[in-house]
C-alpha cells in the first residue's frame, strides 16, 4: 500500500510540476507552486528525512509561498496579465526541455556510477556523535563537520535581504504598512490564537535541534512564520529605516559561530573546535542566535522594508 502511495506521490509531484510551469495565470502558479511544496514535504518525511522535510514545509512551500503572493498583490491588473501571458518562443521552449532533459539524464548517470562504499561521510559523522556533542546527526554535520559552509550560508542569508532591499530601493513601488495587512477581522482572531504556538514551535524547533529533527534553519523560519501573522495582523508594521537592534539581530548570529570559533583557539588549537565539557551550551547558543537572525531576515524579506515597529492594534 505504501509502495502505491509513493508512485501516485511521484506522479503527482512531476505532473504539478509540468503544470506550474506550463499554467498562464500567475495566481494558479503560485498556488500549484506551494501545493507542490507541501508534496515536497511529504516526500523527504517518506524518504525518512524529517529535518529536510521540516524545512521544505516551513521555507519552501510556507515563506517562499507568502513572499509570492505578496509580490503577486504589489502588481497591478495589467501586470499581473502580462506576467500570465508571456511565452517563450517555440525555439526557445524546445531548446530549455532538451537542456534541462539532458541535464536531468547526466544527474541520473551520475547518481548510478557513485561508488556506494561504507566509509563514506555519513558512517564518519555518525561514527564521531559523541565527539560532536549532539545526537543529532544533522545537527553535528551543520555546527561541527561543516561548520565553515554553514556560516557562509548565514551570509548568503543576509546578503539575500540587502540585495532585496537594495533592488526594492530602486522600484517605483514602494512597501507600506496597508499594503502587507488585510483588512477583515479574522485575521486578528487567528493571530491571536495561533500566533504564540507557532512562536513556541519555533523555539522547541531550535532546542529539538540538538537532539532529534529540527534546528537553527527550521525553527527560524518558523519564528518568521509568526512574524508574517504578527504583519498580517497589524500588530507588526515595516518602516524605512533600520534601527540599531534590529542592525545586531541580523548579525547576531554569523557574529556568534564566528566569535565562538576564535575565542576558544587557544584552547583547542584549531578554528571552531570546542571543547568537550562545554560544547552543547555552546552548540545551544549557536543555533538560536542563528535562528533569531535567519527569522529576522526571512520576515524583513516578506516585508520589503528596512525594520519593523509594533503595530497600534
Amino acid at each position: 500500500m505504501m509502495a502505491l502511495f509513493d508512485v501516485v506521490l511521484v506522479f503527482t509531484l512531476v505532473l504539478l510540476a509540468w503544470r506550474c510551469v506550463t499554467v498562464t495565470d500567475v495566481f494558479r502558479a503560485i498556488v500549484v507552486f506551494i501545493v507542490i511544496g507541501l508534496l515536497l514535504g511529504l516526500a523527504w518525511a517518506r524518504l525518512e528525512a524529517p529535518d529536510l522535510a521540516l524545512a521544505e514545509t516551513a521555507i519552501g512551500a510556507g515563506l517562499l509561498g507568502v513572499l509570492l503572493l505578496g509580490t503577486w498583490r504589489a502588481l497591478d491588473a495589467g501586470e499581473r496579465h502580462a506576467c500570465g501571458h508571456h511565452r517563450a518562443p517555440v525555439p526557445a521552449r524546445w531548446l530549455a526541455g532538451i537542456g534541462s532533459a539532458g541535464f536531468g539524464l547526466a544527474m541520473l548517470v551520475a547518481l548510478t556510477s557513485l561508488d556506494g562504499h561504507p566509509g563514506g561521510a555519513g558512517e564518519l559523522a555518525l561514527n564521531n556523535l559523541d565527539a560532536a556533542g549532539t545526537e543529532q546527526p544533522v545537527t553535528a554535520v551543520l555546527l561541527n563537520f561543516r561548520s565553515y559552509d554553514t556560516l557562509l550560508e548565514m551570509g548568503v542569508v543576509l546578503m539575500a535581504l540587502i540585495g532585496a532591499l537594495l533592488c526594492r530601493a530602486a522600484l517605483t513601488y514602494q512597501p507600506r504598512a496597508e499594503d502587507v495587512t488585510v483588512d477583515t477581522p479574522l485575521v486578528p482572531v487567528l493571530v491571536t490564537a495561533f500566533a504564540p504556538a507557532v512562536l513556541l514551535m519555533g523555539v522547541y524547533l531550535v532546542w529539538a535541534g540538538t537532539h532529534s529533527p529540527g534546528g537553527a534553519f527550521q525553527g527560524g523560519a518558523t519564528l518568521a512564520g509568526a512574524g508574517v501573522l504578527l504583519v498580517l495582523g497589524g500588530r507588526l508594521h515595516g518602516v524605512p529605516h533600520t534601527a540599531l537592534i534590529t542592525r545586531a539581530l541580523l548579525i547576531l548570529g554569523t557574529v556568534v559561530f564566528t566569535a565562538a570559533g576564535l575565542l576558544l583557539i587557544p584552547l583547542e588549537g584549531a578554528f571552531m573546535a570546542y571543547p568537550a565539557d562545554f560544547i552543547y551550551p555552546i552548540m545551544l547558543v549557536i543555533e538560536y542566535s542563528l535562528a533569531l537572525s535567519i527569522a529576522l531576515s526571512l520576515l524583513l524579506l516578506f516585508t520589503g522594508t528596512h525594520g519593523l515597529r509594533r503595530g497600534e492594534s
